[in-house]
């Protein structure tokens, strides 16, 4: 970014669309997270009521029982979304510490470290740029791993649906 000729309006733009992007990137990690709420909560009023259907009523239980696995393994994959994930990864190009922003990456450092660490790398706008930007990177990783698990758990909750659904059919009209 240093070679583009900017002027200092410009240099207010840059981090307005790196701020704006991250926390872009915060409110989606959020909405995935609450989407994995709504699954496991429904999961655990699914369970409750299934035990007492599957106790007084033996026709349908190989249908509830599809549809229990398909939903424990959405419930799985939810969890995945939610769980927390963090490490103090080095960053690629070789600092002893990763991201700075992140709490996941200073919490073994001391206050005293941890400013030092910071003054160091905010020393131009290029490098708050630049941390920024690895943020930003970061969190994306982060969200791609949290939207796979909840695709893979939406699609084996309809996969379940429907296998359960035809396993009804199947018990209630053969």
């Amino acid at each position: 970014m240093d070679n583009i000729n900017t002027t200092p309006e410009d240099k207010h733009d840059i981090i307005y669309v790196l701020r704006t992007s991250q926390q872009h990137h915060v409110m989606l990690g959020m909405i995935a997270d609450q989407k994995a709420n709504i699954i496991l909560g429904s999961y655990l009023i699914f369970i409750t009521v299934t035990q007492g259907i599957l106790d007084k009523n033996e026709l349908f239980s190989t249908p509830i029982w599809m549809l229990t696995i398909a939903y424990t393994l959405a419930a799985i994959f939810s969890l995945l979304v939610i769980m927390p994930r963090f490490r103090n990864k080095k960053s690629e190009s070789g600092d002893k510490f990763g991201n700075l922003l992140f709490f996941g990456g200073f919490v073994e450092l001391t206050q005293d470290e941890y400013v030092k660490e910071l003054s160091a790398k905010l020393q131009s706008n290029q490098n708050a740029h630049e941390m920024l930007m690895q943020d930003i990177y970061q969190i994306g990783q982060v969200l791609n791993k949290k939207y796979t698990n909840l695709r893979l758990s939406y699609g084996l909750l309809a996969a379940g649906v429907a296998v359960s659904f035809i396993a009804f059919t199947f018990v209630q009209f053969a």
